[in-house]
């Protein structure tokens, strides 16, 4: 398997710990901080050019999603997040324990409170702010339920994280190109 596609911008270099995984096809930019046991899946865009990007342990960034970060803003992405295919991400802070679903925007500034969901397509708003273990959904994102910390859906989530955490060590030592 090639290299990852890890790029230093200027005396922006990124860290990224031992114990995560970022796939060859996935690129990572800049001034970006990679946490413990993080899984980064192909394409994947993480974009520190003009603002700082830091990835809590234990967080999953799925295929074809995007974080990028502006100038005077941190994006803080926390521990045990899980980023759905194709999500966008110019949020300012997504706490630990968020679930982001597949395709959806968290606009520039927008906070995304522990614990919550935001279903897949869903657009939170530029500064738009969440509550703990709610679950927002639409265009715009607008609340739709609580979501119980140690519920069914809850527990569900968890599992998930878990086979992704499971999938750093499993990608390092055994995904290989195949030769045709």
């Amino acid at each position: 398997m090639s290299a990852m596609t890890i790029y230093e911008l200027g005396d922006k270099k990124p860290e990224i710990a031992e114990t995560a995984y970022v796939h060859p096809q996935a690129s990572v930019v800049g001034d970006v901080k990679i946490g413990e046991r993080v899984f980064v899946a192909p394409m994947a865009s993480i974009r520190g050019d003009r603002g700082r990007i830091e990835i809590g342990d234990e967080t999953n960034i799925q295929d074809g999603a995007v974080i990028h970060s502006e100038t005077g803003f941190v994006t803080r992405i926390g521990r045990r997040v899980n980023i759905g295919h194709n999500a966008t991400i110019h949020a300012e802070l997504v706490e630990d324990n968020a679930a982001i679903g597949m395709g959806a925007v968290l606009m520039l500034g927008s906070k995304v409170a522990e614990g919550a969901m935001i279903a897949n397509s869903a657009l939170l708003h530029n500064k738009t702010k969440t509550e703990p273990y709610k679950i927002y959904a639409g265009v715009p994102a607008k609340y739709m339920r609580d979501l119980d910390p140690n519920g069914e859906a809850r527990k569900a989530i968890d599992d998930y994280l878990d086979t992704y955490v499971a999938n750093t060590g499993l990608y390092k030592k055994y995904l290989r190109t195949v030769d045709e």
